[in-house]
């Protein structure tokens, strides 16, 4: 008699540790810093801000939902509909365009197959 086993341990964890740590090397603590603060008022530290924040807030969302790549899509897709502004963002618009490039970037990476060896 031939027994399967599903591969859902180790496997289901790969895409979501991916992301989780794209998240977590996106340090936003670097803006608190006290030699930066003399910096904060410059319009392109503020993008620069903005931009770090807005795939800060893509790859946390795509590590709680990337437990197969067509939930992932999924999420990405809602996201992307239901962008709402962050409280920390200095412009809603810079942040909105970087959180829609970030997943851009990603759904083009889940459609070419780039990101699939997260998802075998």
């Amino acid at each position: 008699m031939t027994t399967f086993i599903s591969r859902t341990n180790k496997d289901s964890k790969r895409a979501p540790e991916y992301f989780s740590r794209l998240h977590s090397e996106l340090n936003l603590e670097k803006y608190r810093l006290a030699k930066y603060q003399e910096f904060i008022k410059l319009a392109s530290f503020q993008n620069m801000h903005d931009a770090d924040l807005a795939y800060h807030k893509v790859y946390h969302k795509c590590a709680e939902n990337a437990h197969t790549k067509a939930g992932l899509l999924s999420c990405l897709d809602q996201e992307s509909k239901l962008l709402t502004q962050h409280p920390d963002a200095f412009d809603h618009d810079i942040f909105k365009k970087h959180t829609l490039n970030a997943i851009d970037e990603i759904k083009q990476q889940l459609h070419n197959g780039a990101l699939d060896y997260l998802f075998v």
